[in-house]
């Protein structure tokens, strides 16, 4: 059978658009205040059942019961139990969750690659995940090696090759090596945005500085309050596992 280029192009379309549907995994509904999901044409593959529930990434779902955290694949399936008490989104085959009070980091197969032992713990930012233990703040990679250790305060994710950290009430930058780039003289600080700008805080004034510490300009109180609001948006991103 002959087809016109015109056919051929719809029908290329309707290929586009079911593969694509595919590759977004299931699709996230309510109801009576449950999450359940369905797949691309609208059948429902997992019945409302969850107290709240993730979008798919990687092909897996964060679902929450009972204040406890699993995850689902395509078929609908819990492929890992719902046992821990906090759960990031599965970002390069690892999975940032909390297990018996402390955070540590698991594979596809629910299997530790980095054993829970720390008190908080965020998704991996350019190739390293901030850590706390003992009340300090650190870095360590996807090997569980720690590159530098928990001595600071407060501590931002990496971006632009940089990262905000706090100590002993001043904030500075440091280089994934953890050697001091900007020194610690801000009273508060921020990471880096796509932009390769960062705000910090200098008494009640707070400006825009570039990597190099040089400062660009200075923040009106409307834009320290979106400035404010994104990087809210940037922990909350890290924390379900955005990919960087």
């Amino acid at each position: 059978m002959k087809y016109s280029s015109l056919a051929l192009s719809v029908i290329g379309a309707m290929l586009f658009v079911t593969v694509s549907v595919q590759a977004q995994g299931l699709l996230r509904y309510y109801e009576n205040g449950k999450v359940g999901y369905k797949n691309g044409s609208k059948e429902v593959i997992v019945y409302p059942h969850y107290d709240a529930g993730s979008d798919f990434a990687d092909g897996v779902a964060i679902v929450v019961k009972d204040n406890k955290r699993g995850y689902i694949n395509q078929q609908g399936s819990e492929f890992i139990p719902l046992q821990y008490d906090d759960a990031g989104l599965f970002v390069n085959g690892l999975a940032c969750v909390k297990y018996a009070g402390q955070y540590g980091f698991i594979n596809m197969k629910a299997e530790w690659v980095i054993q829970p032992i720390y008190e908080n713990a965020f998704t991996f930012s350019e190739g390293l995940s901030r850590v706390q233990k003992k009340g300090q703040w650190g870095y360590i990679n996807k090997q569980g090696e720690v590159i530098i250790p928990c001595q600071y305060d407060l501590a931002f994710d990496f971006s632009s090759g940089l990262a905000a950290v706090k100590k002993n009430g001043k904030c500075g930058f440091i280089a994934h090596s953890g050697q001091t780039v900007l020194p610690f003289e801000y009273d508060m600080a921020m990471s880096f945005n796509k932009e390769n700008k960062a705000v910090i805080g200098k008494g009640t004034e707070q400006y825009y500085i570039d990597k190099t510490g040089k400062i660009l300009s200075k923040i009106e109180l409307n834009e320290e309050h979106e400035e404010e609001e994104a990087e809210k948006q940037r922990e909350k991103e890290n924390r379900r596992g955005k990919k960087h």
